[in-house]
């Protein structure tokens, strides 16, 4: 079994939505609007090539330069993309989407932060073959050092409009544990990167924390490669599963979550006073 990741965090979310995507390849009840990952992916494509190409050729680029090379990204994005446009939480068109990503790009580039993607390797595959020919591997968004291997800040990019909001410092957890066992060593620094607010925030790390993420680590990998996986819904982990739709346990979970009606439904034709509490 190949342990990424996104794999453990579905483990940990829910083992149904685990078995399904991960196990069982069951296909998707429906496909998920993709619009919210728009804006991420066309950022984080331009400095993944910018890391690994185009700072080797031009570290300078200007503002028309970059839009140019953002076309192309943003084209091959919509034509894999699967995105329902009148969605009522679809507010802003693809020129403004572009136009966000354009401007922040420009921003970075304008700045010295800037400097966290030059002397940077961009999806920096790491895997490690546990007991049982199981294999544990991530990519890596960011590794920035003079040289892959020495020590480093590893990074990773969010697009989202609000510093904090869904995220998790397992993630990076889990990359600076490839990266340990890789290179023997932890890196200087970890964060993620906010292109919105062209910050990095960093995120705390030492050896203690490293082994107290591996003892949860090791429990999860015990229990992923069993056969049997029970549902454990909730709103979060819900919230972004690809199966809701088809899954019984999760729907029956959100009937059970909702707000009785404060409207009296025996009123038999009769005027019914609302108010507000």
């Amino acid at each position: 079994m190949n342990i990424t990741y996104h794999s453990w965090k579905a483990f940990t979310e829910c083992p149904k939505k685990f078995f399904k995507q991960y196990v069982g390849k069951e296909p998707p009840t429906i496909k998920i609007n993709e619009y919210f990952t728009l804006y991420g992916r066309l950022v984080e494509k331009f400095f993944e090539l910018y890391c690994n190409i185009w700072r080797f050729k031009t570290p300078i680029i200007d503002t028309q330069g970059i839009k140019r090379k953002m076309v192309f990204i943003w084209s091959d994005i919509l034509k894999s993309s699967t995105v329902d446009w009148d969605a009522p939480y679809c507010q802003e068109t693809k020129e403004e989407i572009f136009n966000q990503a354009h401007n922040d790009i420009c921003v970075i580039m304008n700045s010295p932060n800037k400097n966290y993607f030059l002397n940077t390797k961009s999806e920096v595959s790491i895997g490690l073959i546990l007991k049982g020919e199981h294999k544990i591997k991530g990519r890596l968004d960011f590794i920035h050092n003079s040289q892959v291997g020495d020590d480093g800040t590893i990074f990773d990019g969010k697009g989202t409009n609000t510093l904090g909001k869904n995220i998790s410092n397992d993630q990076l957890y889990f990359y600076t544990f490839l990266y340990y066992f890789r290179f023997k060593k932890l890196p200087v620094q970890l964060g993620f990167f906010y292109y919105r607010f062209n910050t990095l925030v960093p995120v705390d790390m030492d050896i203690d924390i490293l082994n107290d993420f591996r003892c949860r680590l090791s429990i999860d990998v015990r229990e992923m490669v069993k056969a049997e996986h029970e549902p454990t819904p909730s709103a979060k982990s819900c919230k972004y599963c690809i199966y809701f739709n088809g899954c019984a346990e999760g729907e029956q979970s959100r009937i059970s979550r909702k707000r009785p009606s404060k409207i009296n439904a025996e009123s038999h034709g009769k005027v019914v006073e609302i108010g507000f509490e």
